[in-house]
């Protein structure tokens, strides 16, 4: 089971290069952005040494923002990314081995139709998040790099100023624990996805719209309802407050200055991993996406 699930996923990284080249392009995109930026800078005569003062000035909580902000532009832009790759992924997964017919080949091989439709889950679910993560470690640490030879040109000491002052290992365990867990989280939308792409003999893109959009709209008119929308729409709005946990402190009767020097709060005690693997709302998710996996593997071994 295993190793056929594997062999699977193999092939989906192999069919769907989109996987990988998405991610690198936008990160290349990036450092050319944040290196164009650099050498302008240069070129325009900046003072860099401004940059250094403020930091040693600031100290920690200031070297953190920025830092954070760095890191944060980039997993942010890549999780956009991620999210439309694998929303095309998904539509098209199923749809397109029918169009082009290596449905016929793939059907020859040992594999039941659940079998190909949950690795194409796992795909989407699971292998196209830690790629991006990779992705994003790896787009993190160049950043930086450019960003201590800025700090070098300003005559500042980047292993003084950023590298001893950033938790980077608390981050970076921040940014994997939110992909991760927003991949758990919307897992019901990919396998909507996929169920729509199993049956659809045009184009997938509207079936995922058209169902959705009908019902909306006659719940709207005969019931005066929009729940149906409200329910899509909080599975947005729950994520956050399922996978973390807000921070505790008190600013009464104190300064907001004093209280902002003060504070020091954890990246990890904001994660709440417990709190969402035991969320009725995740295991609700993942008996939806069963059930859209169940219809979606029907669908491909009638059409096929």
């Amino acid at each position: 089971m295993i190793a056929r699930q594997t062999m699977l996923i193999q092939r989906e990284i192999w069919e769907h290069k989109s996987l990988y080249d998405a991610p690198l392009i936008v990160a290349g995109l990036l450092f050319f952005s944040f290196l164009t930026s650099f050498v302008w800078s240069l070129i325009q005569g900046l003072p860099f040494e401004a940059a250094v003062a403020g930091l040693e000035l600031g100290g920690q909580h200031v070297t953190l923002a920025g830092s954070s902000a760095l890191i944060g532009v980039s997993s942010g832009t890549l999780n956009l990314v991620l999210a439309i790759v694998v929303f095309f992924y998904s539509i098209d997964a199923l749809y397109a081995e029918r169009k082009d017919k290596s449905i016929l080949f793939w059907r020859s091989l040992p594999v039941t139709d659940t079998e190909t439709v949950v690795s194409k889950l796992l795909t989407a679910v699971i292998v196209a998040p830690l790629i991006t993560v990779a992705v994003v470690i790896a787009t993190q640490l160049v950043l930086l790099i450019l960003f201590s030879v800025a700090l070098l040109v300003g005559g500042g000491n980047p292993i003084a100023l950023l590298w001893s002052q950033v938790p980077f290992g608390q981050l970076l365990m921040h940014v994997i624990y939110g992909f991760l867990t927003a991949s758990l989280w919307f897992a019901p939308f990919v396998g909507y996805f996929l169920f729509c792409s199993s049956f659809a003999k045009r184009s997938a893109l509207i079936w995922v719209f058209l169902p959705v959009s009908v019902l909306a709209i006659l719940q709207g008119i005969v019931g005066q309802s929009w729940s149906l929308i409200r329910t899509i729409l909080s599975r947005f709005s729950d994520y956050p407050l399922a996978a973390y946990k807000p921070p505790e402190f008190d600013v009464e009767g104190e300064d907001f200055e004093e209280f902002l020097k003060n504070l020091d709060i954890s990246q990890l005690d904001l994660m709440a991993p417990g709190q969402f693997l035991s969320s009725p709302g995740l295991w609700i998710g993942f008996a939806i996406t069963a059930l859209f996996v169940a219809g979606a593997s029907y669908f491909r071994r009638l059409r096929a």
